[in-house]
């Protein structure tokens, strides 16, 4: 990996980097250059603009099944019939010191993607019978957006708020009828809140929030029972068929959470003394972990929510040694010098 950054005048730097990545796989060989410029333009003291262009190649897949259930990603490597995933993009942002210590940003992206692969209609993820690499298709993807932040680094009151808005898509010949879809982990609004207050000396307490759009999920309208097409998967379930309308068309309630902690730090001749206390999802909010279809107490069909991680309180301590101090006060008593 190589790069530099030039002055071109001085308002005006430019940074250029290029990444040579290579993997070898079954006697395939992959090198792959992966160049990056970027500009950045300086607008006055307190802002600036930067634009940048990028390639960017992944050896590894991710492959997630889309539907209901126990949500599986699996990492995959490139082979001599899956490629190396190539993504191109381009980003255009804006950074503004503001008064009281405070900074804003917001960055525009787009972003192509190229040789993603997902499962094929019908097929089992489950299945021991069928090499991986039958039941994945290829096509190619999109994420763009916003980003817009916030911060205080300085002063009693510190903490950043973040604030994304983006779109992430998928498109495979094989799948969907060849129209685009959006992707499972395609997140339309988020949402990152950290606050931290110093009430003294000994005294910190901070809060998080969170909030992110759920996943996307396929959703079928029609289910079917069908006969094995192997024996591994009838020792385990019998399996169905699920008629599908469009992948998914059907979202997961949103995700947020709140935490809260308060630090108490005592100096000690050595370092450091912190105890803190925590509430992890101090409002207690089931999140959904999965959706399962399963009968209802009436009999009917329906669609379960299965949450994790419920109000967690902890107490936590821990020890910083001011090692630098200690090695001060060492080489005072051999120089017989007062502290």
């Amino acid at each position: 990996y190589i790069e530099d950054d030039f002055r071109i005048s001085e308002r005006v730097k430019v940074n250029f980097g290029l990444h040579q990545g290579s993997f070898l796989t079954n006697g395939k060989f992959y090198s792959i250059p992966q160049p990056r410029v970027s500009a950045n333009f300086m607008l006055d003291e307190k802002s600036s603009i930067k634009v940048g262009v990028s390639r960017m190649a992944q050896f590894l897949h991710l492959l997630s099944n889309t539907g209901i259930g126990l949500p599986t990603d699996l990492w995959v490597p490139a082979t001599d019939i899956t490629k190396p995933v190539i993504a191109d993009q381009v980003s255009l942002s804006y950074y503004r010191e503001l008064p009281k210590n405070m900074v804003f940003s917001v960055e525009t992206y787009y972003k192509k993607m190229n040789n993603l692969i997902q499962y094929k209609e019908g097929v089992s993820f489950i299945s021991g019978s069928q090499d991986w690499q039958e039941k994945v298709t290829v096509g190619k993807g999109w994420a763009y957006g916003a980003e817009f932040f916030v911060e205080k680094k300085k002063g009693k009151y510190t903490g950043w708020l973040g604030y994304t808005l983006s779109w992430t898509e998928r498109q495979f010949d094989a799948l969907n009828f060849g129209k685009k879809f959006f992707y499972r982990y395609d997140r339309r609004h988020d949402v990152s809140l950290v606050l931290s207050y110093d009430i003294n000396e000994k005294w910190d307490i901070g809060v998080v929030f969170v909030y992110g759009t759920g996943n996307a999920m396929t959703l079928g309208t029609q289910v079917y029972s069908a006969a094995p097409n192997d024996a591994f998967m009838s020792n385990f379930y019998q399996p169905t068929v699920t008629n599908f309308e469009q992948m998914n068309d059907y979202r997961m309630p949103a995700y947020h959470r709140m935490d809260v902690g308060a630090n108490r730090k005592k100096i000690k001749k050595n370092g450091v003394s912190i105890l803190s206390l925590s509430i992890y999802n101090v409002y207690n909010r089931q999140n959904p972990f999965m959706i399962t279809r399963e009968t209802n107490q009436q009999g009917k069909p329906a669609l379960m929510q299965t949450s994790l991680f419920p109000l967690i309180p902890s107490v936590s301590w821990k020890f910083q040694f001011d090692f630098e101090k200690m090695k001060q006060e060492k080489q005072a008593k051999q120089q017989n010098l007062p502290k």
